[in-house]
């Protein structure tokens, strides 16, 4: 019997070597853009969320190959260049000199990934699902079922994509992208010129679509297929196809937008008071203006009396952290529009002794006294 334990016990560690050697090769990600803004740099793929991914393999160890439909250079935008992690990626990678020579689809395809990464932004409406060669790779991962993921509005990449049995790719798959409230409420400068909005387009070839609230975090597998919904996902959506491909994360500081709007969801659930907590304990983690902008959107996207409620909690709890005038001014019209004039008076007084220059425009101060 102890022989037999000892045989047993060798098998188990000679198996379990074997499983971590294997886990220990390098792995190698096409990380799949737009090009689209060598013609429009308003709709050109999007940085942020391509650095944000890249750095999560890079974190991990992975080889990485910036690949976007025709190749070559691509626009690398310099507005967000005050960012840590966008200073890190121009200083301290090699992902610069990737996007001054992206590989084409056709190249990327004569190569062998353990998974392709579709990165959003505006830009990808436009050219991913239309050019062939892209759409012919892309193929090629979907009926081998290897790992893809698509974040925000990649996932157009995949809408046209096949089975071998001639049926879509995303049919009957849980999957989510940019939704199309998202669409219509943040990118109203560009949706007119969109091809297609993603959400309608999923849904018409069968894909069930689930999503978080706006801009909250939110993404979601299905066998091997990642998509996650909006900016604020595209770390988490990288770190989810890391451990499709057999690498367990390494432990990392959350981007500050990622932190936010995860303490955001978890405070819209569990309680207001996260963000009490979280702004006691660990404040330089969070972005006060991504707090201060979901306070004034949140609440006119919500649908029901109950998400408008929860809503006004949250928008309530974020005044108490990000004091400013024009916040002042949305929570008091807000009240105003709910007829709740004795919450206006009170944020109005308060507002007052805050700021001392502190006045209602006249458009305000007409809906309150209803001339």
């Amino acid at each position: 019997m102890k022989r037999l334990l000892s045989l047993l016990f060798f098998c188990v560690l000679t198996a379990s070597g074997a499983t971590h050697a294997s886990n220990t090769e390098t792995k190698k990600v096409a990380m799949l853009i737009s090009g689209h803004g060598k013609i429009d740099p308003a709709l050109s793929y999007d940085l942020e969320e391509l650095v944000q991914s890249y750095l999560v393999f890079h974190k991990n160890g992975v080889e990485i190959d910036i690949v976007s439909p025709q190749g070559g250079a691509v626009l690398v935008k310099n507005n967000k260049d005050d960012l840590a992690y966008i200073k890190l990626f121009k200083q301290q990678t090699k992902g610069m000199k990737q996007l001054a020579n992206t590989l084409s689809s056709v190249q990327a395809s004569q190569n062998t990934y353990d998974a392709v990464f579709v990165v959003g932004g505006d830009g990808a409406v436009f050219d991913l699902p239309f050019e062939k060669h892209t759409q012919r790779w892309l193929t090629s991962f979907a009926q081998a079922d290897r790992p893809i993921a698509a974040v925000c509005h990649g996932p157009a990449a995949l809408l046209d994509i096949k089975l071998g049995d001639g049926s879509f790719y995303v049919a009957g798959k849980r999957v989510n992208s940019f939704t199309s409230v998202e669409d219509y409420a943040f990118k109203k400068e560009n949706v007119e010129k969109y091809p297609i909005i993603i959400q309608t387009e999923l849904e018409k070839r069968g894909a069930h679509f689930v999503a978080n609230s706006p801009m909250l975090p939110f993404v979601t597998r299905d066998g091997n297929l990642i998509t996650a919904q909006n900016p604020m996902s595209v770390a988490k959506a990288a770190e989810a196809l890391l451990i499709q491909i057999g690498v367990t994360p390494a432990e990392r500081a959350l981007f500050k937008d990622e932190a936010t709007m995860e303490l955001i969801s978890k405070a819209r659930y569990m309680g207001v008071s996260y963000i009490d907590l979280a702004m006691v304990k660990n404040p330089e983690r969070y972005n006060k203006m991504y707090l201060a902008l979901y306070g004034i959107y949140a609440y006119k996207l919500a649908n029901t009396e109950e998400d408008k409620a929860r809503e006004l909690r949250l928008m309530e709890k974020i005044g108490e952290h990000f004091k400013h005038p024009k916040y002042s001014l949305h929570l008091i019209s807000t009240y105003l529009d709910r007829g709740e004039n004795s919450m206006a008076e009170f944020h109005y007084q308060a507002a007052k002794k805050q700021f001392s220059d502190f006045k209602l425009p006249e458009a305000l101060e007409a809906k309150w006294t209803g001339e």
